[in-house]
């Protein structure tokens, strides 16, 4: 990890590297999973979650704690390099766990007033681990509701300088964090999403509380999303050093203003695409920009993630043809004329507008037998409508209890 950026655009140039190599890869994919997954829906009981990724972030301007903008001077860098690792578990459908860790490098160039010299300086470590808790409410018609809590631990404590001894390079903030809020997604049934977020945090011992806040849409397909949206901080402004500086520890911090901040704040627009593959993964490739803020940095961040999620409510199962599916649902209830079944299943089951479902009668002598099939025409969290298109056997009706089943492919 040490060697990853040795030079500056090194990230940037793997990154788009990566990106046009999973384009061109895309002919070749097969079945394919969910490629999006917004933050208020949580894993079935039974289901996990695993994901690898990093972002790169490079400083074009730093940010006063009176908002005061001042351009890097010749000589001078900071760039931060960050992966981290993780997975989520679903306890019950309602209740989710997860754990992580995260390393970063942060590297940057200074004109030393101790030296009176440029320095080149790098520090790398694990930064932090996190625990993470997600409850989920009952959908609300196409509204779903999420508490969610994070604990993050990190190992390391920063060194202090003096006006003649420099120190190592902040590799973050000292001190744990905490934090606890809410999210909020709405589903579309043509397969679009709106979410929020926003919550409470105490990002460290040094810094202030405050509030962190997401808006994020997304269009969605089954192999392909693209998503945009906004993140940000806005400060309690209960810095715990009270505008007393000579209080505050002096840590080497470089060309940056991201660490040791006074009531940071800060707004961050960013885009991506999200790619489908095989059955149980996906990549989410992002590109952010820090357009304002207070005592930080204003620069542009580079992101990419591998995600393996499984659902164990996505039982396949064949009928006597071999024919594959990957749900199944029940009929409870149908229309007057029978050209309409209400089934048990939809939008948290991954079922979307157009899905075509199977309904068979299950016989005890001559195995599962294929009576109708049709398509899904309205869906909402818990039930979707299907129009019955073909009746396959004019000897069995349509019932309520008879079982569908769709391929998500």
């Amino acid at each position: 990890m040490t060697n990853f950026c040795n030079h500056l655009e090194f990230p940037y140039n793997r990154f788009m590297n990566i990106f046009f190599l999973f384009i061109l890869g895309l002919p070749l994919i097969g079945s394919a999973q969910t490629s999006y997954v917004p933050s208020a829906i949580l894993l079935k009981k039974g289901g996990h979650e695993l994901y690898v990724g990093g972002d790169y972030f490079k400083t074009m301007q730093t940010v006063s704690k009176n908002g005061s903008l001042t351009t890097l001077q010749d000589g001078e860098s900071f760039s931060r390099l960050q992966a981290e690792a993780g997975g989520f578990y679903g306890a019950n459908d309602n209740l989710q766990f997860g754990l992580g860790l995260r390393y970063r490098q942060n590297r940057s160039s200074v004109n030393s007033t101790i030296s009176n010299q440029t320095e080149d300086l790098s520090n790398s470590g694990i930064q932090s681990t996190f625990l993470n808790m997600k409850y989920g409410f009952r959908p609300v018609g196409l509204m779903f509701y999420a508490l969610e809590g994070t604990f993050r631990y990190t190992p390391y404590t920063n060194e202090e300088q003096s006006s003649t001894q420099s120190a190592a390079l902040a590799l973050g903030d000292d001190g744990n964090e905490y934090s606890a809020g809410l999210a909020v997604t709405y589903a579309s049934l043509s397969n679009n999403y709106i979410s929020l977020r926003t919550g409470l945090r105490r990002p460290g011992v040094e810094l202030s509380d405050e509030v962190y806040w997401q808006a994020e849409g997304a269009l969605a397909w089954r192999r392909f999303a693209l998503v945009a949206g906004v993140d940000g901080v806005s400060s309690i402004n209960q810095d715990p050093y009270g505008g007393e500086e000579s209080k505050r520890p002096n840590i080497n911090t470089g060309s940056s203003n991201l660490y040791n901040s006074i009531n940071r704040e800060w707004i961050t627009p960013y885009a991506g695409v999200n790619l489908a593959l095989a059955d149980n993964w996906r990549v989410e490739l992002r590109g952010s920009q820090v357009v304002s803020g207070r005592s930080t940095d204003l620069g542009t961040a580079f992101g990419l993630m591998i995600v393996r999620r499984s659902e164990n409510d996505k039982k396949r199962v064949k009928d006597k043809r071999f024919k594959s599916y990957d749900i199944e649902a029940s009929i409870s209830k149908i229309s007057p004329q029978k050209g309409y079944v209400m089934i048990d299943k939809g939008l948290t089951s991954d079922i979307r507008k157009g899905t075509k479902f199977d309904f068979f009668e299950f016989d005890y002598l001559g195995g599962n037998i294929l009576v109708a099939s049709g398509s899904v025409i309205q869906v909402k969290s818990e039930t979707s409508i299907v129009k019955i298109s073909q009746r396959y056997n004019s000897k069995k009706e349509i019932k309520e209890g008879l079982v569908g089943r769709a391929s998500l492919k």
